[in-house]
């Protein structure tokens, strides 16, 4: 369980740089957020990290709760919780007014890297 925790948080977090370093991605989201002033970009990259390894955890632990395995499951448990940070960010967009495109950016990092670990958990666990 634990190299499928780590490979799937790994692999998450390369899904997020790429996403992120892609040239219009990187262009809009520098345009359109405001980065937190004297934050240095290791303890950014770390913070990525972090909440990749404690998605994988849930992941991870809410498929060994319900006896599922297997990349499909896990696949599916992971789309299944993108509701959640998308509902978030539909907040986001309605009450503090943050650009719809963002926000779509945003969600689409964690509906596809929450499939992602859901599948790699459960090909791995």
């Amino acid at each position: 369980m634990i190299l499928a925790v780590a490979t799937a948080t790994i692999v998450s977090f390369v899904w997020s740089a790429a996403l992120y370093a892609a040239p219009p991605v990187a262009a809009y989201v520098g345009r359109h957020s405001t980065p937190r002033p004297g934050l240095p970009t290791v303890v950014q990259m770390g913070a990525v990290v972090a909440r990749s390894l404690v998605a994988a955890c849930l992941i991870a632990g809410l498929m060994q709760a319900a006896g599922w395995d297997g990349v499909g499951a896990g696949a599916l448990l992971g789309l299944a919780l993108g509701v959640l940070p998308t509902a978030i960010l539909t907040g986001a967009v309605v009450h503090e007014g943050t650009p719809v495109a963002l926000a779509a950016i945003h969600a689409l990092d964690w509906v596809v890297k929450l499939a992602v670990i859901g599948a790699l958990v459960g090909l791995l666990a």
